[in-house]
């Protein structure tokens, strides 16, 4: 029994299973996070779009040929080009739309130049596939080279963009070398069918992938959500006193250094009487950018509950602790915050703590600082105090 294969059937059912997939994703996408949805918008409409470039494609001698080439071509390099749009938007990357729909107007041009002025298939394939080549190796790149570029789901989605640009770069390059191995659109060559599979299979494989990585942003913003606080997006008390105790082992493994900081905003309730909770919200915002101000790149800053912070400070003795402490004690003191055009003087109490031989727990050490801020309090606040119990003042005790 002979076996054929008609390209214009495998466009058809290409066409409809992308069309689904699309029709899928537009409901989808309502239950999709807010951050989701203006990149799953594009790729939906990247999913709507190629199949009615196929379809048009595929009605060859049955629609005028400006249909089935220049409005077909335009479509699918339309769709390309919506793809490269949603991979921007998701990995929060600037829209170069200059370029993405010139592109699309290349391949418009290229077709109508080629297909009803200058009629010349070998040439429009060629131009074409170029310009719908490079497209794809754009979505690619952009996944690969974008700020979560990492990890192994990406190579779902860049991996089929990756392939399917190879693959229009071979059929340009093949019908450089061999113009007349093309004759005809649906010619069963080795060369037609790679390029028509790749508009049949791509949407499916990239879809996959998209929807991986949407996943996997979503795990981990759920994890971070878990360690960070929601207003400050500082460490929250969990995540603080994990990476404590982590110190702590680090620096007795290393025979280092650790200080610790509890900082406190005097008279905060007063804020929040005087001004109101969402002022009280955005003076615990602003305090938290100036303390970052003075903190060092390895230093971590948490949030131990209501106005009460902790900054964490890796090989750092007794003295540098409690003399950043007071540059930050003076970083408020001597400014005001500004809180929506009103500008509040703040003041700070900090104790500072030092780890010590007798420290077996972060607890231990935490309880330390606290009490130092509370002395600090207690003796007219706006004040530093350090805990008199001596740290790892000599590396080699």
């Amino acid at each position: 029994m002979e076996w054929s294969f008609d390209i214009r059937s495998g466009l058809l059912v290409g066409a409809l299973l992308t069309l689904l997939i699309g029709i899928v994703l537009a409901i989808v996408a309502r239950a999709m996070p807010a951050a989701f949805r203006p990149a799953m918008n594009w790729w939906v409409a990247a999913t709507l779009l190629q199949p009615t470039g196929f379809v048009l494609l595929s009605q060859r001698d049955q629609l005028p040929a400006w249909v089935t080439i220049v409005v077909a071509n335009a479509c699918i390099a339309g769709a390309f080009a919506a793809y490269a749009v949603a991979l921007r938007r998701f990995h929060r990357l600037k829209v170069p739309h200059f370029l993405l729909w010139g592109m699309v107007a290349l391949a418009l041009g290229v077709s109508a130049w080629f297909g009803l002025v200058q009629p010349d298939l070998t040439l429009r394939l060629i131009a074409i596939s170029l310009v719908l080549g490079w497209m794809l190796g754009y979505c690619a790149w952009t996944i690969y080279r974008g700020p979560e570029g990492r990890g192994l789901v990406r190579h779902v989605a860049g991996g089929a963009f990756l392939l399917a640009a190879l693959i229009m770069g071979y059929r340009a390059l093949a019908l450089t070398w061999d113009p007349g191995q093309v004759i005809a659109v649906f010619q069963l060559t080795h060369v037609q069918l790679l390029t028509y599979a790749v508009g049949s299979i791509l949407p499916v494989v990239a879809t996959v992938g998209f929807l991986l990585l949407c996943t996997d942003r979503s795990q981990r913003d759920l994890e971070r959500a878990a360690r960070m606080d929601y207003l400050t997006n500082v460490y929250n008390r969990r995540a603080i006193e994990e990476l404590g105790t982590r110190a702590i082992a680090g620096a007795r493994r290393h025979g280092m250094p650790l200080a610790l900081q509890v900082v406190d905003i005097d008279h905060f309730k007063r804020i929040n009487d005087e001004l109101g909770h969402a002022a009280g919200d955005l003076a615990l915002v602003r305090a938290v950018e100036r303390i970052r101000e003075c903190l060092r790149a390895e230093d971590l800053l948490g949030r131990l509950g209501g106005e009460e912070f902790i900054v964490l400070m890796p090989n750092t003795d007794g003295a540098a602790a409690t003399a950043a402490a007071e540059r930050i004690r003076e970083a408020f003191s001597e400014r005001p915050l500004d809180l929506r055009g009103q500008a509040r003087k703040v003041t700070l109490s900090i104790g500072v703590a030092v780890l010590a031989p007798a420290d077996r727990l972060f607890s231990q050490l935490l309880q330390r600082g606290d009490r130092a801020m509370y002395a600090a309090k207690h003796a007219g606040r706006d004040l530093v105090m350090a805990d008199a119990m001596s740290g790892w003042e000599n590396p080699a005790a």
